[in-house]
């Protein structure tokens, strides 16, 4: 038995060969876990000093306050909307996540979400596996619709965090003009970008495409509905890779059926997942990718390690480098029950 124990929450294959030699560093042994409810959360969890979490694990104040021995929870990701951090705060337990381990790899999906749905990729790859295609015939422009140059254009990034900052370079490698709005940012960062910083009203009305890169908060819960659907202009695309409730699912496909905006590409969804008969899959510009833009072998290895080094940061009382305490953050949680990976 080791100086400490962590257990390792998660559906996956986990990577003890990853995780067990930095453990091992502090003398801590590790158990996997797999609980499916909140009672199980409990009792699994109830002799952990520290936690890793792979996958939507809810957290609620509940589950906390039985955690009396646990110090620590690190998410292999970046989203906490299933953890009430006000209560963790309250009890003095330290929540940490990725942050910045699968920037690129969700930067590098939302520029190709932005390209395939603007030029209509998927659309036409289904066209040609339908035995429809007869060289350029007036069919098959009619059946594409109408497609624009991207360079010249305006992304419109929401969130300027981790994600944004690399999806800003990207954009504007493909000549893209960039704006963003983000309440929390220093301005000096985004000048150094090359970035404009914008209010939430202007970005959603001048944008060609935007790509929402922000948490799930109180504040930013549905914050695409249908006002900013209908002052978006009709030729502008949404795309988000952060959290499917910053978008309001029902308000979209009205908006989607009126023509308020030209089309979206979702990597989340809400709900989440999205049912197979989901009346907004009956749609030809939308775009659906399980919520897998944060995955590559290269990410899978710097978040597992990530999280392990974290929790053995706190245990040995180096204290932690990825801990969510911004005050905007500290709040209760926004999604219950088990989620996806």
């Amino acid at each position: 038995m080791g100086k400490f124990h962590v257990v390792y929450f998660g559906s996956n294959d986990v990577p003890v060969n990853l995780i067990k030699p930095i453990l091992a560093e502090i003398d801590a042994d590790m158990t996997i876990r797999r609980p499916t409810n909140d009672a199980e959360v409990v009792e699994m969890g109830k002799d952990a000093d520290g936690i890793i979490m792979h996958g939507s694990v809810p957290f609620t104040r509940e589950i906390i306050s039985q955690l009396k021995r646990t110090k620590v929870v690190c998410r292999t990701g970046v989203g906490v909307d299933r953890m009430d951090l006000k209560a963790a705060k309250d009890h003095g337990l330290i929540i940490c996540n990725a942050a910045g381990c699968n920037s690129i790899e969700v930067a590098e999906q939302a520029i190709g979400l932005l390209i395939a749905i603007s030029r209509k990729l998927m659309r036409m790859n289904q066209y040609v596996r339908d035995g429809k295609w007869r060289r350029h015939t007036a069919e098959l422009h009619a059946y594409r619709g109408r497609v624009y140059r991207i360079q010249g254009r305006t992304m419109g990034i929401v969130g300027l965090g981790h994600v944004g900052k690399q999806v800003a370079p990207r954009a504007q490698g493909m000549k893209l003009n960039v704006q963003t709005y983000d309440p929390y940012l220093d301005p000096k960062i985004a000048e150094r970008m090359g970035v404009t910083m914008v209010s939430f009203y202007e970005l959603v009305k001048t944008s060609d495409f935007i790509s929402l890169h922000a948490p799930l908060t109180k504040q930013t819960r549905k914050m695409f509905s249908t006002p900013q659907f209908k002052a978006m202009k009709n030729t502008a695309y949404l795309i988000n890779c952060a959290r499917g409730g910053l978008v309001d699912t029902e308000a979209l496909y009205d908006s989607l059926v009126a023509g308020d905006l030209a089309g979206a590409a979702l990597d989340v969804t809400d709900p989440e997942p999205l049912p197979a008969d989901h009346k907004i899959l009956t749609l030809p510009n939308v775009i659906v990718t399980c919520h897998t833009a944060a995955n590559s072998d290269e990410s899978y290895v710097d978040c597992q390690t990530h999280a392990a080094r974290e929790v053995a940061n706190v245990l040995s009382g180096k204290g932690p480098t990825t801990e969510i305490k911004d005050p905007w953050l500290l709040e209760e949680a926004q999604d219950r029950g088990f989620g996806g990976v």
